[in-house]
């Protein structure tokens, strides 16, 4: 290595220990950029341009010292300058810190090591640098790939300055412009592994093996890649297209449905009060005279519960399917006082009716007890809705897999705000919803005292007494 590679390499080496001693990496997440985005907007509207060239350059650093923050970097571009300047801010500054990296590796430790490479490694060497626009296009589209070592490696391999610039610049554009756009909602981002469904990832391979299939053809042409290989990385192709393809039409369904319920939550739930009991009351029939029920009950039947990855996005979906099947029973049947009246001789609305979803005839027990108590989250009782005065309040919007967490926090205080359904107190004695009676393995495996004093925002009496409140099951209605 010549002397100049060793400065660099020291430059680099002494700039990224300076940045993690002075705690420059526990600045950058997203809890602390979501804690000061109102500061950083109100900065960035009043020095635009500053500002923009100040992201530009941390994040030019960011990328060349090999720091993790280039996601949250990303989101923040969306989230201050919008999709489209924030996309193309941090393509750019990306691709020029990967640049810069790519030149330190190259000009240092790249030649000296192809330099005592044996034959062998000369001919990997040899066969990637034959293809190499291809195969880095298909590194930087999977995002299964470190960014760091995309940077470096092609350096170490000799790939030229042109073809690497060009590769990654092309590859990172759609993985840049989805976080910048998921960026505008960056209040609601708890994490970011919330961010990626399985079907997300499975598109960004599919455009990957696209990148290769002019390096499959080559070979081919060329005798080196059989034609029964050639059918068969076709074939995968195709299959993982229609994969995807039908992950992404039943994740849009989802998305239909989801668009179509928090409209008709927020037009037709409203506060009221009865029995002594105030609740979240449905307007059950302006609510069966909306077409968008309909429209979502369709898009739901067709949405598949496996493309909801993560156990949040698992608790969302069946949170909401659960509830607006609630719905749905009580307005196509037309009942008026209670979902209780909808039982049959020998079954429970709750077994009675059924619905078609991923490929299940599902009733609303198989849901709540085969599906969503099965997820370990006890805030669920305080979250689903059984159409009755004293249930937890039906949610004027839908549950959502990154704001679950706070969502169901809010559900807990509201439900112990209610004397009438959810926490009373005299002295020591002390009356809690009927729920918390019927679940109580749910709640700590039956310590529902401590599991209040835990998570409920309530200062529970010393030596309470635990009871349970009345449970009035006449319809949630206005």
């Amino acid at each position: 290595m010549s002397r100049r590679g060793w400065v660099l390499v020291a430059v680099i080496v002494v700039l990224t220990l300076g940045a993690y001693a002075l705690g420059l990496t526990d600045y950058l997440n997203i809890e602390t950029v979501k804690a000061r985005r109102e500061e950083l907007l109100s900065y960035v509207e009043a020095r635009p341009v500053f500002s923009g060239v100040t992201f530009f350059a941390a994040y030019v650093a960011i990328t060349a010292l090999s720091l993790p923050a280039a996601s949250v970097m990303t989101l923040l571009g969306g989230f201050l300058f919008g999709t489209l300047v924030g996309g193309a801010l941090a393509v750019v500054s990306a691709t020029v810190g990967a640049t810069i990296l790519f030149l330190v590796a190259r000009s240092s430790v790249g030649g000296a090591l192809r330099a005592r490479a044996g034959p062998l490694a000369e001919r990997v060497s040899e066969s990637f640098r034959r293809n190499a626009f291809e195969y880095l296009l298909f590194m930087r589209l999977v995002p299964l790939f470190p960014f760091f070592a995309v940077n470096i490696a092609p350096a170490l391999l000799g790939v030229g300055l042109r073809t690497y610039v060009l590769a990654t610049l092309l590859g990172i554009v759609p993985g840049t412009f989805v976080y910048a756009h998921l960026g505008r909602e960056l209040g609601t981002i708890s994490s970011l592994s919330d961010l990626v469904s399985a079907d997300v990832l499975v598109a960004f391979t599919l455009l990957g093996l696209v990148a290769l299939l002019p390096v499959a053809y080559r070979k081919w042409k060329s005798g080196r890649l059989g034609t029964t290989a050639l059918v068969a990385l076709v074939a995968v192709g195709l299959t993982l297209a229609g994969g995807a393809i039908e992950a992404r039409a039943a994740d849009a369904s989802y998305e239909r449905f989801a668009t179509a319920y928090g409209g008709l939550l927020s037009a037709h739930v409203r506060p009221a009060r009865r029995n002594g009991i105030a609740y979240a009351g449905v307007d059950y029939g302006s609510w069966r005279r909306d077409a968008r029920h309909a429209e979502a009950l369709a898009a739901l039947l067709a949405s598949d519960p496996n493309s909801a990855a993560s156990r949040q996005e698992k608790l969302a979906y069946w949170i909401n399917a659960y509830n607006f099947l609630t719905v749905d029973l009580i307005t196509r049947e037309g009942e008026t006082r209670s979902i209780k009246n909808l039982g049959g001789l020998l079954a429970s609305p709750w077994k009675r009716f059924r619905w078609p979803i991923g490929g299940r005839e599902m009733s609303l027990d198989d849901i709540e007890h085969g599906t969503i108590r099965k997820l370990g989250e006890p805030r669920i009782h305080f979250a689903v809705n059984c159409a009755a005065i004293s249930c937890s309040d039906l949610r004027a919007e839908p549950y959502v897999a990154r704001n679950l967490d706070a969502q169901l926090a809010d559900q807990v205080a509201r439900t112990f705000a209610s004397p009438a359904k959810g926490y009373s107190a005299d002295g020591a004695a002390v009356r809690v919803s009927k729920v918390m009676d019927w679940y109580r393995k749910d709640f700590d495996g039956g310590d529902v005292a401590g599991w209040i004093r835990a998570n409920a925002p309530v200062e529970l009496p010393e030596g309470a007494r635990i009871a349970f409140l009345a449970y009035d099951w006449t319809l949630n209605d206005l």
